[in-house]
């Protein structure tokens, strides 16, 4: 690992698996550590940066490759950057790791049926009314990844479990020391505090 650079973390999976969700507690442990962060959600980032997109087959290439761009910018400069995007297809997941040196596809994995049952934003609840027909998994394929540093299915596990997987695996990786997932070096203050946001969140 080069410490002097942060790790880009990929979020990938169907729409209401849990891909924000799993991010946010992750950047909260992450901040806890004392590393610099930034969590670049898909949403935010269409909005603000990218209003120019819509719906065509060929938008969510140009959207990957805008992400790709700023994860790559900010882990060259020492932060860890966190993205939570479907990004369906493998090409788009592996043109960022090719790009990326420090690379983690986390594979949020959720029933379809248990997304449309959650349906966060909405997203499912348009589709039955004829208001949206490019959902990924539903309307168009979701290739599942092939070879993914982790694995978590937010089905059958809490966010806090998944979330402590993931922590494990990065030391696993060599991208985090063995304290990271032990909680040495973490007062008591800042796991009240950690678990404060958590509930205020609805995480646990």
């Amino acid at each position: 690992m080069d410490k002097d650079k942060g790790v880009v973390m990929w979020f990938t999976g169907l729409a209401g698996s849990g891909k924000s969700t799993l991010a946010s507690a992750v950047e909260m442990r992450l901040r806890m550590l004392g590393l610099k962060v930034e969590n670049l959600d898909a949403d935010e980032i269409r909005k603000n940066l990218s209003p120019d997109l819509g719906y065509s087959p060929k938008d969510p290439d140009l959207k990957t490759k805008r992400l790709t761009f700023m994860g790559k910018l900010l882990a060259r400069n020492g932060v860890w950057t966190l993205i939570a995007a479907v990004a369906s297809l493998r090409e788009f997941r592996d043109r960022a790791r090719r790009e990326i040196d420090q690379f983690v596809e986390v594979w949020v994995k959720c029933p379809i049926e248990e997304c449309q049952r959650r349906d966060p934003k909405g997203l499912f609840t348009r589709a039955a009314r004829g208001e949206v027909n490019d959902i990924a998994g539903l309307h168009q394929p979701y290739e599942e990844p092939l070879a993914p540093e982790i694995i978590v299915e937010t089905d059958q596990e809490t966010v806090e479990r998944s979330t402590d997987r993931i922590m494990r695996r990065l030391v696993e990786l060599g991208y985090l020391p063995e304290q990271a997932v032990s909680g040495e070096g973490y007062s008591a203050e800042d796991k009240e505090q950690v678990e404060r946001r958590l509930r205020a969140l609805g995480y646990i």
